[in-house]
């Protein structure tokens, strides 16, 4: 799962890829199986997780009307898998992680400007089920859109929370070195149509959608010696 991520959802993952896995072996072999069933892999993928668990549910469906017919073992997998239990669960069931978080991750505002307009307007649908993370500028003139997988993962990395760089424990800066169009506007004191120019004419190259600030002070500083 990629950081940050809450605790108590990792701890909620490990214990149901857990109990899906039990019981998977259950209905396969039965009671007397020699296998233990484990949580989470260390650092592995959540779609790969989701193909586990799905896999599981999928042995477990396969016999639903053996088990069902059968009050204990049907008890005992409600209890496993749909009671919810009050406070903070240990361990957790589908039915507690379900009652807690939503099953469908909430559209979200970028924290960076769209690439192209510059606003800062950009919605974020997260992916989920190996699914790629869409954006999409709602500016109504400007209609940019792409999706985490295209030109080979940048806008993921483009649109990714931005990471502290701290020189000073009070004062943290975040990507430093990069400027957005309006910024780099700013530091140059031109337009921000100007600083796009720049770009177009070859003066300036983009990383990640925006600019180095050093280059933005060399370029202004080369031709404010050119209209000298």
């Amino acid at each position: 799962m990629p950081a940050p991520v809450a605790a108590d959802l990792i701890d909620a993952s490990d214990d149901i890829v857990r109990t899906m896995r039990g019981w998977a072996l259950y209905v396969q072999f039965g009671g007397d199986h020699p296998w233990r069933a484990e949580g989470l892999e260390a650092g592995i993928d959540g779609a790969d997780a989701w193909d586990d668990v799905n896999g599981c549910a999928e042995v477990i469906l396969d016999e639903l009307d053996s088990l069902a017919n059968d009050s204990h073992q049907i008890e005992a997998l409600w209890a496993g898998v749909a009671q919810v239990h009050g406070g903070e669960p240990s361990p957790w069931r589908i039915a507690d992680a379900a009652a807690r978080y939503a099953l469908d991750d909430q559209p979200q505002w970028a924290n960076v400007p769209c690439p192209d307009c510059d606003l800062k307007v950009v919605r974020v649908q997260p992916g989920r089920n190996r699914r790629p993370t869409r954006y999409r500028c709602t500016t109504s003139d400007c209609g940019w859109e792409a999706n985490s997988l295209d030109d080979g993962g940048l806008w993921a990395s483009f649109f990714a929370e931005p990471v502290a760089i701290v020189e000073d424990v009070e004062h943290p800066r975040v990507y430093p070195h990069l400027l957005n169009m309006t910024d780099a506007a700013r530091l140059a004191e031109r337009s921000v149509a100007t600083i796009r120019k720049w770009i177009k004419d070859g003066d300036l190259m983009r990383e990640l959608g925006r600019v180095k600030e050093q280059d933005v002070l060399a370029v202004a500083a080369r031709k404010r010696g050119e209209s000298a």
